[in-house]
């Protein structure tokens, strides 16, 4: 199973068709809860999601300050990612939330179904950064 480089594992979360990304957060009585996010990798390389503030792993998040994730894909080269990293969860004022949520929906719904879908969600006015200290990417495909 060969390692992909941070470059090719950062190529692979931003690619298409967007694969739903699994990040994990420790609960007060030390157990851990695993959510689906959508998510985008922006430009510096920090992992973005999509969410709501009220969220209980959310409020967690927002005390511990890290948050680890996995994504990967169920079909050949099945490629895969997982990483962690000081995350924030930023609102209105220190992110162009709409923006990014405008985004990140676009890769998981067809165009024209962009404006409904945030319609839909209008609550959801959270965006988490994650810095990813460390990730690592895999394949299956021979070098």
């Amino acid at each position: 199973m060969p390692d992909l480089t941070r470059t090719q594992t950062l190529n692979f979360l931003r690619s298409w068709p967007a694969k739903i990304a699994h990040v994990s957060t420790v609960r007060p009585d030390g157990g851990t809860t695993t959510v689906p996010v959508w998510y985008r990798i922006d430009d510096r390389g920090d992992l973005l999601i999509w969410t709501k503030h009220d969220r209980k792993w959310v409020q967690r998040l927002a005390k511990s300050g890290r948050l680890s994730f996995s994504v990967a894909e169920d079909a050949f080269p099945m490629r895969g990612a997982m990483g962690e990293g000081p995350a924030v969860v930023l609102g209105d004022g220190e992110i162009d939330v709409t923006a990014e949520r405008a985004a990140i929906i676009g890769r998981y719904v067809l165009p024209f179904l962009v404006p409904a879908y945030e319609e839909s969600r209008a609550a959801h006015r959270a965006i988490i950064r994650v810095t990813l200290e460390r990730l690592t990417g895999w394949t299956f495909e021979e070098d």
